[in-house]
């Protein structure tokens, strides 16, 4: 029996406070196998309106604009290639993980899912 592994991708946007220009930027961690980790570092948090920790930095909650959580059956990369082989060799489009995660064939939105759960099981940070 084969087992099928699923691939998530967390997208966090937020807004940049680097400069003095009110800017947003985005956060992409693509390919997680095991999501669990990321449960208290980046999920529980939000749910809960705290702090996100991340290696390289700290996230206010007020500072996230919006955070999704996609899902694929192979990692981002591969999906990419494939579907730029797949475009006229003379094309000059090059395809993103934004086209992947906009590709309802390719790709579904868990985020609700994931939430509703974690707010069915009240699970402490």
């Amino acid at each position: 029996m084969e087992t099928r592994v699923s691939y998530y991708h967390i997208l966090i946007e937020m807004n940049d406070h680097i400069s003095t220009i009110e800017q947003t930027r985005e956060i992409e961690i693509f390919d997680i196998i095991e999501i669990q980790p990321y449960l208290h570092s980046i999920l529980l948090p939000f749910l809960n309106e705290q702090l996100i920790e991340l290696e390289d930095e700290n996230i206010e909650f007020k500072d996230i604009l919006h955070l999704e959580i996609k899902q694929t059956l192979l990692p981002i990369q591969h999906l990419i290639e494939e579907e730029q082989r797949l475009l006229p060799s003379d094309t000059d489009v090059t395809i993103t993980a934004h086209e992947i995660f906009n590709n309802r064939d390719l790709s579904q939105d868990v985020t609700t899912v994931i939430f509703d759960i974690l707010e069915a099981a009240k699970l402490e940070p």
